[in-house]
């Protein structure tokens, strides 16, 4: 019988932030077969170096029903904000930026999937009135080669440098003017150049925003007047990014400007604006649509100064308790920061800074299938007296930003969700204090269904009969036993895991199988009811999850000894969910003897006593006492 399949996916092959709010794919998929599959399609976007995946930051799913009946088309649209998207781009190491869409009917790790590529463009409309679009000037009092701190030789610039502006477009004239005046040597000529800075994140388990950067000269002018020089913004310049999904990338510009001075071997060099302007700052707050918005992460203008007249200390996180009753405890969880202002008079908190991160830890690998930052700046006016205060930071699992029905519950050291805080830039990478956000499933997904009709196993001249297969945790797993002559049973209860490895192609599974708990018990009756309790603490079965990070699936072994000695042997798929299963344990009734039967002792031999033959100086034990155990000598 032929099977579903995916036969071709259709997308818009560019994505622009400025007019598109919605990443979209028609997938058609064919169903030649009766029965009803599930397909399910996946918006990636991820850092790459040929082959080799660096780091996925985007991994969104929507599943599909497939109805029998041949081919049909089923849309996917997934809401995204692509201002904070980066663009599709390389970087000259030969990484580069990719996204693209799959499809698939099969399981995940089977690989087989339809998958096309497309891009994100990046567009920048400033909400105005920005102070991007004010003139700015840059003071310049530069002591050259002074060579001493007496300054004997010192050959003084001063002066200043301006801007009309510090927002341009492609194609638009970026008008530099200054006045400089020098003591002693002559100027020659003046350079003027624009240059471009690209930052790009890392994956790395010790530093939460390592980058690499490259640097970039797009066009340069000379000028041996002490006046102005006209820049061109040329059409491959990258525009401005000072933030990013995941911080990403990070894209800065700035204009540098170097003096060549007689009998001096290297110029003199001014970098205008000193600092980048901070695109996502405004002199007022006027809410449109354009891309600019007020919810930021730019850690660009949080490098300040360190102030040495009073600090911030952490001294505690703690996660809101959540009650098991709830069906979505996540939503109502937050954080609480207490700190400690150490000061002498009241002073302002500048920033406090909150990183959740979900982990995985496979082997030797590790990667983040989730990353929230808040940052909490109290006004100037606003000041906080010496001693310990608390403020509390809400997750973001309230909004529909994450489906925590499908988040995979925290697993030992294999999958955490860690919670980080800090009063220091994140790019400085000190926390000083952790804690770590326990995540388990709390609802069943439809999977379920499929374990709810009765099960049986007939294997020779013995069965197995279960009314239904799916199990709540806490309760117990029953199977009915029937044939003929079963004297002994064993159940083990088995958990087979299957971790996600992504890559850039193939996906890579990292499985592992264990045993949760094993029953063993004689059977002295007839129609024997097996039972064995289910821990409460063990992970549900889960065959759906965020980014499919985790798959657990359980099975219920049995093995059968009858009386012959030989063995039967079973392997039930069970489901082991996290809701009411409304089964009770049956009461069994005791074993009943025939009428006019007699109960017959095993006959009893009396075990010799110990003697000790003594002969001269050698002291030898009988025979039998060199085969002693335990269970010979153990009497009731």
């Amino acid at each position: 019988m032929d099977l579903a399949h995916v036969t071709s996916i259709d997308c818009p092959s560019v994505f622009d932030s400025s007019s598109d709010n919605f990443f979209t794919a028609d997938v058609t998929i064919n169903n030649p077969s009766e029965l009803i599959h599930s397909a399910q399609i996946i918006f990636r976007g991820y850092v790459c170096k040929g082959d080799r995946l660096q780091f996925e930051f985007f991994h969104e799913q929507q599943w599909v029903l497939v109805e029998p009946g041949g081919e049909q088309s089923h849309r996917a649209v997934v809401d995204v904000w692509l201002p904070r998207f980066p663009p599709s781009m390389k970087f000259p190491d030969g990484s580069e930026i990719i996204y693209s869409v799959r499809a698939s009917v099969a399981p995940w790790f089977d690989n087989n999937y339809v998958e096309k590529k497309f891009e994100v463009r990046r567009s920048l409309i400033l909400k105005m009135p920005h102070e991007a679009s004010y003139a700015v000037e840059h003071m310049v009092n530069k002591c050259v080669e002074h060579g001493s701190i007496l300054h004997k030789k010192c050959d003084p610039i001063n002066g200043h440098i301006s801007l009309e502006k510090t927002a341009f477009c492609h194609g638009e004239d970026i008008h530099v003017r200054w006045e400089l005046k020098t003591e002693k040597s002559v100027i020659e000529h003046f350079t003027c150049k624009l240059a471009q800075l690209i930052e790009v994140r890392e994956s790395d388990p010790s530093n939460y925003l390592a980058t690499r950067r490259f640097f970039n000269f797009f066009k340069e002018q000379k000028s041996t007047k002490n006046s102005s020089i006209s820049l061109v913004v040329p059409s491959e310049c990258l525009i401005s990014i000072p933030m990013s999904l995941w911080n990403v990338l990070v894209v800065k510009h700035h204009i540098v400007l170097e003096i060549k001075m007689q009998k001096r071997k290297q110029p003199v060099k001014h970098k205008r604006p000193r600092e980048p302007v901070p695109v996502f700052k405004r002199v007022q707050d006027v809410d449109d649509d354009s891309d600019d918005d007020d919810d930021y992460d730019s850690e660009d203008e949080e490098e300040e100064p360190p102030r040495r007249d009073y600090s911030v200390d952490i001294e505690k996180l703690s996660v809101t308790n959540v009650t098991e009753s709830e069906q979505k405890p996540l939503e109502r969880a937050d954080v609480g920061v207490t700190f400690i202002m150490n000061s002498a008079q009241p002073q302002e908190l500048r920033s406090l800074r909150l990183l959740l991160t979900g982990e995985v830890r496979v082997g030797g690998l590790w990667y983040e299938f989730l990353r929230f930052k808040a940052i909490a700046n109290l006004s100037h006016k606003t000041l906080l007296s010496p001693g310990e205060h608390d403020f509390r930071f809400q997750l973001p699992f309230a909004d529909s930003q994450y489906d925590t029905s499908i988040l995979p519950p925290t697993l030992g050291d294999e999958i955490r969700y860690m919670i980080h805080a800090s009063t220091e830039s994140l790019r400085k990478n000190v926390f000083q204090q952790r804690c770590e956000l326990l995540v388990d499933r709390f609802i069943d997904t439809w999977a379920k269904e499929a374990y709810k009709p009765p099960y049986t196993e007939e294997y020779g001249a013995t069965n197995i009969h279960l009314s239904q297969r799916c199990f709540k945790r806490g309760k117990h797993v029953i199977v009915a036993l029937q044939g003929s002559d079963p004297r002994y049973v064993k159940g083990s209860l088995v958990q087979k895991k299957r971790l996600r490895v992504p890559n850039v192609k193939l996906d890579e599974s990292y499985c592992s199988q264990r045993t949760v708990r094993v029953v063993e018990e004689e059977i002295r009756r007839k129609n024997h009811i097996h039972v064995m309790h289910i821990p409460f603490n063990i992970p549900p079965s889960i065959e759906i999850c965020y980014w499919n990070v985790l798959q657990i699936d359980y099975h219920y072994d049995v093995e059968i000894t009858l009386e012959g000695g030989h063995t039967h042997n079973h392997s039930i798929p069970i489901w082991i969910g996290c809701t009411e299963d409304n089964l009770l344990v049956p009461t069994q009734p005791d074993e009943l003897l025939p009428e006019n039967s007699l109960v017959v002792d095993e006959p009893y031999e009396e075990l010799p006593e110990f003697e000790v033959v003594h002969s001269e100086d050698t002291h030898e034990h009988p025979y039998w006492v060199e085969r002693i155990n335990t269970d010979t000598y153990y009497q009731n």
